[in-house]
């Protein structure tokens, strides 16, 4: 079973209820796998996974004239031309309105603005979010803008911000965060940008509404941070970058929420998000402490119910016995080298806790000495 830290549970979150994670998987015509990629967040659609795939070192490859039979959540990759009948007149494109700077920051505002109020956008804004930014890119424009056309631009941008959360994590990669922009060494962006042109308006530049879509999309979305390809060495670990900490998903260890045995170990305890992973450096089983991410007030709280729920848990197991043990009074009595009051104190606590009082009786006299000392020792109210 795996598990998914509460803070970054919204990208796995997808049609189905709970969160959920991707795998696709490739097979030939004798039913043999050929290539699989694991590990995609939930939400995250069929053909960004396949272009994941596609674009991955030693990932999907495509043998010279031959394609895959995929479902209709896979996107073609090169357009198809329409067959039209002899005498047919192509039909006319349809003029698409043309969004401008000031208006796609009108639309990102908005909705960023909703977002830092503290509504659940985890599963993307609702239909009276889009109506709110349709109506005050309409005031800004002068004319009427659809939430269908705000719909796809808000797409658009959240394709965008996809790849600037990629582009990040680029080996050699800086991130100037009073610019808010991706830096790469001179030699390095022109090596990159040289493979991939379509790079360079977000390299070594400042990020226009990053902030915005931050806001609006920041661990929400789904990155493929997590998916590993069939292709890639067994045991090679995927770090993870998460506010104040490092998730290694290749970790055996479980320690609460995570990606639990044989992935990540996640524990949300009093300090925060604690991993019990081995440090990669060594073969030693050393423990490590994250740093911590609660506020005081959720860790008052998270004691208040630890408290309210020891309350419970001794409740419930006092109920398990309505009636206390007939030789409890006399046992006690005649255990030697205890004072009178000692005994009378004991007694009652035992009386009280009906459980314990019956785990008392079945203990042989050595036993049942040294539990009447550790009573005593770890309720010094009694005496």
């Amino acid at each position: 079973m795996a598990r998914v830290p509460a803070n970054i549970s919204a990208a796995f979150r997808g049609r189905k209820d709970g969160t959920t994670q991707n795998v696709m998987a490739a097979v030939d015509f004798d039913l043999k796998f050929t290539y699989i990629l694991a590990g995609w967040e939930g939400s995250a659609h069929d053909a960004l996974i396949l272009s994941d795939a596609v674009e991955r070192d030693d990932g999907l490859s495509l043998p010279p004239g031959k394609f895959y039979l995929v479902d209709a959540g896979y996107a073609m990759v090169e357009p198809v031309e329409e067959l039209l009948d002899e005498g047919a007149q192509p039909k006319k494109a349809v003029k698409m309105m043309t969004w401008t700077p000031p208006m796609s920051a009108c639309l990102l505002k908005c909705l960023a603005h909703i977002a830092a109020k503290g509504v659940k956008t985890d599963k993307g804004f609702k239909e009276v979010h889009i109506t709110k930014a349709a109506k005050d890119v309409t005031q800004l424009v002068g004319y009427e803008v659809t939430t269908t056309q705000v719909t796809n631009q808000l797409f658009k941008w959240k394709t965008r911000w996809h790849k600037i959360d990629k582009l990040r994590t680029l080996s050699g990669a800086l991130w100037d965060d009073d610019a808010k922009m991706i830096v790469l060494a001179e030699q390095h962006y022109l090596d990159h940008t040289q493979d991939h042109n379509k790079d360079a308006e977000f390299l070594n530049t400042p990020l226009v509404n990053y902030e915005y879509m931050e806001a609006c999309f920041a661990d929400k979305l789904a990155t493929g941070k997590f998916a590993m390809g069939s292709n890639e060495p067994l045991g090679k670990p995927i770090q993870v970058e998460c506010p104040g900490n490092t998730i290694d998903l290749e970790s055996g260890a479980t320690n609460g929420e995570g990606f639990g045995e044989a992935q990540a170990a996640f524990g949300i305890g009093g300090e925060g998000i604690d991993a019990t992973t081995p440090s990669p450096s060594s073969g030693s089983n050393k423990k490590r402490k994250r740093a911590s991410i609660l506020s005081d007030e959720d860790l008052t709280q998270v004691s208040n119910m630890s408290d309210a729920l020891r309350v419970v848990a001794g409740a419930i197991n006092n109920t398990c016995h309505a009636e206390t043990h007939p030789d409890l009074c006399k046992t006690v009595m005649d255990l030697p080298d205890f004072e009178m009051d000692q005994k009378l104190d004991v007694l009652d606590y035992l009386t009280e806790h009906k459980g314990k009082g019956l785990n008392f009786m079945k203990m042989e006299d050595d036993v049942r000495q040294a539990a009447f000392k550790r009573i005593i020792a770890k309720n010094p109210d009694l005496v």
